[in-house]
């Protein structure tokens, strides 16, 4: 029988394969560590900034609430504020009829006016349109008119009778205008002075 020498040390595999998987699960350990570490201090600063957003909101919707409470709660108005607040806003209109009447030439028919809280809106019949311009031009002239604006302007025949076909030409149409006057409410709440 030969006789079993080995000269070469003897080297153990086992022990260089425990060697290596320790060293790669130190550096998955490490990496892991490292990564759990950043993904804390990112969400501690996104949960500090939601934190200050969340104080930010809570503030605005406290106010809001107050703005709310305070527009619920019922307004006690006394006879005292009613008529206070009624003359804060009327205005006089006879002295806006008046100025209006004025200007108007003879055989010039008003048939109705509508006041709105800024405006005036008149239904007139002229006889002729150099009338309705003149009437125009007195009218923006005025102080206590800031505004004159013709809205429409239509022809009508003053008789309408369906019996009678025949062509007069004594009869001359007549001109239905709609005009709207915007008020100076400084000037007449002055009582028609400038000041």
């Amino acid at each position: 029988m030969a006789p079993d020498i080995n000269l070469l040390p003897k080297r153990d595999r086992s022990l260089a394969n425990k060697r290596l998987f320790f060293i790669i699960f130190g550096i998955v350990f490490a990496l892991l560590f490292i990564g759990i570490g950043t993904q804390y201090v990112i969400v501690s600063k996104n949960i500090d900034r939601l934190q200050a957003m969340k104080q930010t909101e809570e503030a605005g919707k406290s106010q809001l609430q107050a703005k709310v409470a305070a527009l619920e709660t019922p307004v006690v108005a006394d006879l005292a504020t009613s008529v206070q607040f009624i003359e804060s806003v009327s205005y006089p209109v006879s002295p806006l009829l008046t100025e209006l009447l004025k200007y108007i030439p003879e055989n010039t028919y008003v048939r109705s006016y509508k006041f709105t809280e800024n405006t005036i809106t008149v239904d007139v019949d002229f006889e002729t349109l150099s009338h309705v311009s003149t009437y125009i031009g007195d009218v923006d002239g005025s102080a206590y008119f800031t505004d004159v604006k013709v809205e429409s302007i239509s022809t009508f025949s003053p008789k309408d009778d369906e019996e009678e076909k025949t062509t007069s030409f004594d009869e001359v149409e007549r001109f239905a205008n709609t005009i709207t006057v915007t008020i100076e409410p400084s000037y007449l709440r002055n009582g028609g002075v400038v000041q």
